[in-house]
């Protein structure tokens, strides 16, 4: 498998909470914010923005798996938002539901997200 060098973003979705499809897209929505502002400064942020700031929804079965894809990406040295929710809606509060790593390189991101299936 060839892993391209494009600079992107990775949201990772649990998939245990039952969150309804908005539910889900407002928190790839938060990731994809909290990245962007939290990175604005980065190298590979320019790149991501050039690029049309591609994005990839991954998907984890539960809240151990993220917290081990978290570690691993923080461990690699890239970028990690991870999203918190209020607990106004359908999780309680605080539940992490997801998180984004990067804008970083493919290269950079896929000995952290190659193994996870899309969402």
């Amino acid at each position: 498998m060839t892993v391209s060098a494009e600079t992107r973003l990775v949201i990772v979705m649990r998939t245990d909470l039952g969150m309804g499809k908005g539910k889900i897209a407002a928190q790839a929505a938060h990731a994809a914010v909290a990245a962007a502002m939290a990175n604005v400064r980065a190298p590979a942020f320019a790149d991501w923005w050039r690029a049309g700031q591609p994005k990839v929804v991954l998907k984890v079965p539960d809240e151990d798996t993220l917290g081990l894809v978290v570690a691993a990406a923080e461990e690699a040295g890239l970028p990690v938002e991870v999203v918190h929710d209020a607990g106004r809606t359908q999780v309680a509060a605080g539940t992490a539901t997801c998180c984004a790593i990067g804008p970083a390189r493919g290269a950079d991101l896929h000995p952290v997200t190659g193994s996870l299936s899309l969402l």
